[in-house]
């Protein structure tokens, strides 16, 4: 570093230490935030009232008064002994009445200003008081809920808006037709949805209701119910057979919609974790000295398709294999998304043999070479790892 970048950087030292050092305008005017350490509290009258002044001036200028609410609460906790139920109460209450009875006192008691007992007194009366105004508003807002209509639910929400809006064109064109005869009006129901924004759960809700006016012109046309027959005998048989084909290409663009929906909706996926955060708790070996091998770095393994472990102890080696789009997943000390019909693992005689094969062959060659001529039983795998594997190789 020449002179002149040592000298800039020890000028760039010292200005950060004369910002961070600053003072805000504020803060030169109010000082610091008041505190009295033990002994330091005076006892005369008159340079008490001067300083409790000062201090409490010093709150209210900095806080606000749900930032004395805590202070509040935990002076009532500790000092009067408040139990469950009376902090519950005095929770209730409103933010300002707590600054208002007593919010300077319980947070100059926590710097270490010493208050007379008539102080803490009052104080006890005035946190009473207090304690019956949360009890009775806890007791209204209760009652207010009681006597509060239930809430609309999202699928008469729904209801409603369609009626609102395509149900309402329906009405408005398609019914309305009808009685000035006029067979001919279409509505597109479609964009209908679209344009007020109607999602796939009010199709269901708009087909209800209009299949019951196309069960009735339906039974008048077939002449299954007398009934219908009698209230659609004004309409010709030709204007019927209108009126069904207008409502059956209403419900051909329900299901179109249906399927438009269908195509667009998200499908819900499990937010997957880092790898780091996978192989955090996982336990293995890093390296054996006996068999001269050395495992992998684990954050390697998901995603991943193949996976070759050995375990020292037993002498074990494992395939494991996935057929997941997401290949590997790691959870605590075990390997996730392994195929279990695929995955195999067999108790090698001659370890230092076949490693160097799992070590350096493909999995084609490994295939041939390896299972195919081992002679131990071949088991399924569990998929549990712990402190004796090594994890060999992934592909």
């Amino acid at each position: 570093m020449s002179a002149i970048q040592e000298r800039a950087a020890k000028n760039k030292a010292k200005r950060v230490k004369m910002r961070s050092n600053r003072q805000s305008i504020d803060q030169i005017k109010m000082g610091p935030e008041p505190f009295w350490d033990e002994g330091e509290c005076p006892t005369d009258p008159s340079e008490r009232k001067l300083q409790w002044s000062q201090a409490a001036h010093w709150y209210n200028y900095f806080f606000k008064a749900k930032d004395f609410a805590p202070y509040v609460v935990r002076y009532a906790k500790e000092v009067h002994n408040y139990d469950k139920k009376d902090i519950k109460a005095l929770k209730s209450v409103e933010d300002w009445r707590l600054y208002h009875y007593c919010g300077p006192v319980a947070r100059l008691h926590y710097r270490g200003w010493v208050h007379e007992e008539s102080i803490h007194q009052d104080m006890k009366v005035k946190l009473d008081e207090l304690k019956l105004m949360g009890a009775e508003n806890s007791e209204n807002k209760k009652e207010e809920q009681r006597s509060a209509p239930p809430p609309i639910s999202i699928a008469e929400r729904t209801r409603r808006k369609m009626m609102d809006t395509v149900f309402a064109v329906w009405d408005d064109v398609i019914v309305e037709g009808w009685f000035e005869k006029d067979f001919k009006q279409t509505i597109d129901v479609y964009t209908l949805f679209k344009e007020n924004s109607l999602k796939g759960n009010a199709i269901e809700p708009f087909r209800r209701a209009i299949q019951s006016t196309y069960d009735e012109v339906s039974d008048a046309l077939n002449k299954k119910c007398k009934q219908a027959v009698e209230a659609y005998a004004h309409v010709t048989v030709a204007n019927k057979k209108k009126m069904i084909k207008q409502m059956d290409t209403i419900f051909s663009d329900l299901d179109k919609l249906k399927l438009s929906f269908k195509a667009t909706r998200t499908t819900k996926t499990t937010k997957r974790k880092s790898t780091d955060d996978q192989v955090k708790n996982l336990k293995y070996m890093t390296e054996s000295s006996e068999y001269k091998i050395t495992s992998i770095n684990p954050v390697t393994i998901p995603g991943k398709e193949t996976l070759f472990i050995f375990n020292t102890k037993n002498r074990t080696l494992y395939q494991y294999v996935t057929t997941a789009t997401a290949g590997f997943e790691i959870g605590g000390t075990s390997i996730k998304n392994f195929d279990t019909k695929l995955s195999k693992c067999t108790r090698l005689r001659k370890p230092d043999d076949i490693l160097p094969l799992i070590l350096t062959k493909t999995p084609k060659q490994i295939q041939t070479q390896v299972w195919k001529k081992v002679t131990t039983k071949i088991n399924p795998c569990n998929g549990r790892v712990n402190a004796d594997c090594v994890l060999l190789r992934v592909l």
